[in-house]
């Protein structure tokens, strides 16, 4: 909860909550007080997760490419906690690959759920905190969203989208003269969660694998501290962030450097390979 609010923590929604970061970051909401909305495509996850938080925590299955149910959830917090103070948008789909090979359901999908669905939730939850004294939305979105991203055409474009979106909105809450409602984005480098786990054989991910792959606690450090102090845009490792932004600053020269970076992936990946072959080889003995 920001200091600038003064307010005791009420109730926060995570989406994409029954795995992965969107778990741990629900977990640090509870940690710090919060009722916590769980959500996520996956009724069953989201119920375990809530329990395994305990009675702080509360499950609710929610496709946030739904407005209607985005809007649910938000009401649904509500009437729990009394009112929303936070709301993180996590849920999010990778498919991988030169963006020829999508089909136009794969492209869809990381379309609506990494950015329209961000959409309904942010603007969901401005609503409410317009209305009830300010809050907090955090969106997790990517380096991807700030640079070229070979072999992840379709879902940069997605969080390239994300940025916009945020930035032009936090853009728009200001002209409006609100200044309780603040807009977070957090742009981590790949991170080793489920969403990569099954990626260390698709050449298409290997930009995920050429930085330092983050650990879910990293991004979920980030995520407490922009609680603390609002920030429109962190990114994780903040050297990869300059980068990247580096590189856009001169494109063509970026883009000439792109497969440098990739092979550096690809040895990453099979590093990861070798190694995890070898736990597997261990196991079974």
């Amino acid at each position: 909860m920001s200091a600038e609010t003064h307010r005791w923590p009420a109730g926060a929604v995570v989406t994409g909550a029954g795995r992965g970061l969107g778990r741990q970051i629900a977990g640090l909401l509870v940690e710090r007080g919060y009722r916590v909305l769980v959500t996520d495509l996956d009724e069953a996850a989201a119920q375990q997760v809530a329990r395994e938080l305990g009675e702080r925590a509360t499950a609710l299955a929610l496709d946030v490419r739904d407005d209607a149910a985005v809007r649910a959830a938000r009401d649904r917090i509500i009437a729990v906690a009394g009112r929303l103070d936070v709301w993180v948008n996590n849920a999010g789909v990778l498919f991988t690959g030169p963006a020829w090979e999508h089909d136009e359901q794969q492209r869809r999908l990381m379309i609506e759920v990494n950015a329209i669905g961000t959409m309904n939730g942010t603007l969901a939850a401005v609503e409410s905190m317009r209305a009830d004294g300010g809050g907090q939305i955090i969106n997790i979105a990517s380096l991807a969203g700030l640079t070229a991203v070979p072999g992840e055409g379709v879902y940069a474009a997605s969080k390239h989208a994300v940025m916009g979106f945020s930035l032009s909105t936090m853009a728009d809450l200001r002209a409006a003269k609100v200044k309780n409602v603040h807009i977070s984005c957090i742009c981590p480098d790949g991170i080793w969660t489920p969403m990569l786990h099954d990626k260390l054989d698709d050449p298409g991910a290997a930009l995920s694998f050429s930085g330092k792959l983050l650990q879910p606690h990293e991004v979920v450090s980030a995520v407490g501290k922009v609680l603390e102090e609002p920030r429109l845009v962190t990114t994780l490792p903040g050297w990869r962030g300059a980068v990247v932004r580096f590189g856009d600053l001169f494109p063509a020269l970026g883009l000439a450097l792109t497969p440098f970076v990739v092979r550096q992936g690809e040895r990453t990946q099979r590093r990861m390979r070798k190694a995890q072959q070898g736990r597997r080889r261990i196991g079974w003995r």
